[in-house]
């Protein structure tokens, strides 16, 4: 990728070298463990633009989500830094038609909720031993029986090429964490930036339990799930907790999540200490007995931004406990609800949110984080304010948008304009502000029944000289190449175009990405089928 402006990118490159100088002088004076690269659902969460950046250098120091992703959007000429540094000189280019794996498992991911994958070492080929995904499992299970929590290795393998790990992965570990017969997870776990340890909540149906897991590789397997090694803290003793993911504060060792009863609480001491509930203001109940979505960290402004079911978007000052609002769906109308957490600019001070019925469509709004006003609502078909109850997930940002804002685009999926079939919408920017007028919409399907997934995007510089994917689902009547599959399928586009899809049982899961190495099967996306117990790898570029 060549950068528009080099002086910014210089500036950038500047930033980050200097954000990584402390690091490495304190692993002389301190060793201090290892950090490798968690991406899991909140990676994408975070997003920024690289002048914008350069206004706010603070920002790479506290969110290492915006360093992580700056060294994979801005390497420098001939850089190793979060490529997969190439142990076989081959093309990914040629790599289009490649079969990977899928593992059957004793239980499904919970819709919308997205697996975990690490990766050891940025700057070093693609780890067989060390880089590993999990996947939380919304089923109860049974130690020495069915497991429930159960992570790969050996993940860039398969066949046709063969792969960089072989024809399959391994079973790294395999938990049943059930502290009762019917604790299951249904959000999505989150890493230490060792790759160390695993944090998730533990759904019991009226209370919920924020665990954190130091697992053991070798311990159990699919059919005989091991006894895991467990901190567990009850964070929500009177309500469930289904929808809204923790969300982790790596600077501070700080996770915050909410509750089915529309509190959000503050966790203390989450991975490098004894996690412990924070007290007053803490929870703070944002939307009484509402369901709320993962809250998102604006680490620059100190605040937590979180969507409800009754859709309203929150913002949460982190030292106060002060609550700002913003309306962005109709509340006590069809299917108002924001269901996906929101995307947070930090450098440009935005926020962006989806709601399916705002009473007279599908809306995609920017909101001013600082001031809670609305910037721009951008309307995206009909969604639920016809009636017909349906939920509307998050967007995903060109790689453009990251070099800045107004060469960039986003791109989501609403409804058609007079009815629910899916579309696909894109909008571009003028400045940090999104543009109400579509640049491109195009019905994906004539299906009326079949939903989108959310989108996740990801720049491959090594398919094709460069190539933006974005990847999502459809959860029927899509047709696709693959058999035994009633419908559905994942989808991958670049531009305005399908590259490939495949079938795929109710559509996936979250869609979680790893490296742009050529090594062979070394450049993927982890997901799980919407109405089969599977676990999928896919290459980014085929889809096979």
């Amino acid at each position: 990728m060549k950068p528009k402006h080099p002086y910014a990118t210089v500036a950038v490159w500047c930033v980050v070298f200097f954000a990584l100088v402390p690091s490495m002088c304190a692993q002389e004076a301190t060793a201090p463990s290892h950090t490798g690269v968690p991406q899991d659902w909140s990676q994408r969460q975070i997003v920024f633009s690289r002048d914008a950046l350069v206004m706010h250098p603070d920002a790479i120091y506290r969110e290492p989500r915006v360093l992580h992703q700056a060294m994979q959007r801005w390497q420098a000429p001939n850089s190793d830094v979060f490529r997969g540094a190439d142990p076989l000189p081959s093309s990914a280019g040629n790599s289009g038609h490649q079969r990977d794996w899928n593992v059957a498992l004793g239980g499904r991911l919970a819709p919308n909720m997205f697996p975990a994958k690490f990766s050891f070492d940025p700057g070093a080929p693609p780890d067989c031993v060390n880089d590993y995904v999990v996947f939380g499992l919304a089923t109860a299970g049974v130690t020495g029986g069915r497991t429930n929590f159960i992570a790969f290795n050996n993940l860039y393998a398969g066949s046709l090429p063969a792969g960089l790990c072989g024809a399959a992965p391994t079973v790294l570990f395999a938990y049943n964490i059930s502290t009762s017969g019917v604790g299951k997870i249904v959000t999505s776990p989150i890493l230490s930036e060792d790759g160390k340890k695993i944090a998730f909540v533990e759904s019991l149906g009226t209370s919920a339990v924020f665990h954190v897991l130091t697992w053991t590789a070798g311990q159990g397997t699919i059919a005989a799930a091991a006894a895991p090694t467990m901190t567990s803290l009850t964070f929500s003793p009177t309500a469930n907790s289904t929808t809204s993911s923790p969300w982790i504060d790596y600077s501070n060792d700080i996770v915050y999540l909410g509750s089915d009863k529309g509190q959000v609480y503050k966790i203390t001491g989450a991975f490098k200490g004894t996690p412990t509930l924070a007290g007053a203001p803490w929870p703070v109940t944002v939307s009484n007995n509402f369901h709320l979505t993962a809250p998102v960290l604006d680490a620059v402004r100190g605040v937590l931004m979180v969507g409800s079911a009754n859709g309203t978007l929150y913002r949460i000052n982190t030292s106060t406990g002060a609550l700002s609002t913003l309306v962005v769906g109709k509340s006590g109308a069809t299917s108002p609800g924001i269901v996906a957490p929101p995307m947070v600019d930090i450098t440009n001070g935005t926020t962006f949110v989806v709601s399916a019925n705002d009473g007279t469509s599908a809306v995609l709004v920017e909101a001013d984080t600082a001031t809670m006003t609305v910037l721009s609502k951008a309307r995206i078909g009909r969604g639920s304010s016809g009636g017909t109850a349906l939920n509307l997930f998050q967007p995903a940002f060109s790689n453009q948008y990251f070099n800045n804002p107004s060469s960039g685009n986003i791109r989501l999926c609403g409804t058609g304009a007079a009815d629910t079939t899916p579309w696909q919408y894109s909008f571009g920017f003028t400045g940090r502000t999104l543009n109400t007028t579509v640049s491109f919409s195009q019905q994906l399907l004539t299906s009326t029944l079949s939903r989108c997934t959310a989108w996740t995007e990801f720049f491959n510089p090594n398919v094709n000289g460069g190539t933006d994917f974005f990847f999502f689902g459809l959860t029927q009547d899509c047709t696709a190449p693959g058999t035994g599959f009633p419908g559905g399928c994942v989808v991958a586009r670049s531009s305005n175009i399908t590259i490939t899809k495949v079938k795929m049982n109710g559509g996936p899961s979250g869609i979680v990405i790893d490296n742009y190495s050529t090594a062979a099967q070394a450049s993927s996306i982890y997901m799980m089928a919407g109405r089969l117990n599977t676990a999928y790898k896919f290459t980014q570029n085929g889809l096979n």
